[in-house]
């Protein structure tokens, strides 16, 4: 089951949307429950939230924008993907700090639309799928590596900082970078290993991730910044 949220101001934007969301999922799955809202506080005062894969959020609404109805959803909500649907390209900025996935250029075009959703999918696919299993004095612990913000050592001892809290192992940071290689993970310092989709800000030696600073080895900073362009990739369509 897919849960999907449309939040669109305009009604013949939203059944526009609302109908290629449609027909894109039919290769998908059948299964999906899509709610609809015309403003963004209509949205933030609905009761059943859990559980939403992707936000359709319109940046251009009247009090509450989608960057401001962003904003409110990432207070709670690390984990559901968030597609920003705009006419202007000066939110893309903004957008990092809410971890937008991509953002759709009015009109909304359906190839466009199609293309992201199946990224999106393959990406919430791999998040449902994909763990890390670590041991620490006995204790096993399955950690999604999509709730992974940063991992740090001293000497070998491995602390790994998820959205839902700290776990430790001893270990080595190199072994954890291999197993993590496949992922969205950069190692910015000897010391750290962060996952680039929870990048905030990037100043001059470090980089804010999920809200902690993080430092960055001089000759890998332009290395971090090519991989978050890379990462980024077609965020505008």
């Amino acid at each position: 089951m897919y849960r999907v949220v449309i939040c669109e101001d305009e009604d013949n934007q939203r059944e526009i949307l609302k109908d290629f969301i449609c027909k894109s999922f039919k290769d998908i799955s059948d299964q999906i429950e899509i709610l609809e809202f015309s403003s963004g506080e209509e949205l933030l005062a609905h009761q059943n939230l859990d559980g939403i894969d992707i936000f359709f959020l319109d940046i251009q609404m009247d009090k509450l924008t989608g960057m401001d109805v962003a904003k409110k959803i990432r207070e709670s909500n690390d984990t559901s993907e968030i597609i920003f649907i705009t006419s202007l390209l000066e939110y893309v900025q903004e957008g990092y700090k809410v971890r937008a996935y991509r953002y759709l250029l009015k009109p909304v075009k359906y190839e466009d639309l199609k293309e992201n959703i199946l990224s999106c999918v393959s990406d919430i696919i791999k998040k449902r799928e994909n763990f890390i299993i670590i041991e620490h004095k006995g204790i096993t612990n399955k950690i999604p590596v999509s709730t992974i913000t940063y991992i740090d050592i001293i000497k070998r001892d491995i602390t790994i900082h998820t959205t839902q809290g700290a776990y430790h192992t001893i270990s080595s940071l190199s072994k954890i970078e291999k197993e993590l290689e496949k992922y969205n993970f950069f190692r910015c310092h000897k010391s750290y290993l962060i996952n680039v989709g929870y990048i905030q800000f990037i100043s001059k030696n470090s980089v804010t991730v999920n809200c902690e600073e993080i430092p960055v080895t001089k000759y890998k900073m332009n290395n971090l910044k090519t991989k978050l362009t890379n990462t980024l990739g077609a965020i505008i369509c």
